[in-house]
């Protein structure tokens, strides 16, 4: 991942909304764990102008190298979205 930029759109159960824009990232691997932090604003919506913390880990399912030959099957990450007060 490069530059970190980016939106996300969130609805709430209640039917809510908030529209959170990125602007950077901060990558890391971590004992083989991949984390990605995202921080950015709540623009509109609920929310709006608090900061926001994304964080994504996930674990390699296939060697790097896998692109190279027959391209990377899949993998799956687990993600945290924090909208601080």
């Amino acid at each position: 991942m490069s530059g970190g930029s980016g939106t996300e759109s969130v609805r709430y159960a209640d039917g809510g909304t908030s529209l959170i824009v990125y602007d950077s990232a901060t990558t890391l691997r971590v004992a083989g764990v991949l984390v990605v932090i995202q921080r950015g604003r709540v623009s509109e919506g609920r929310g709006h102008g608090h900061p926001v913390q994304r964080t994504i880990t996930g674990l390699p399912r296939e060697l790097p190298t896998e692109c190279l030959t027959s391209g990377l099957q899949g993998g799956g990450n687990e993600v945290q979205l924090e909208i601080e007060p």
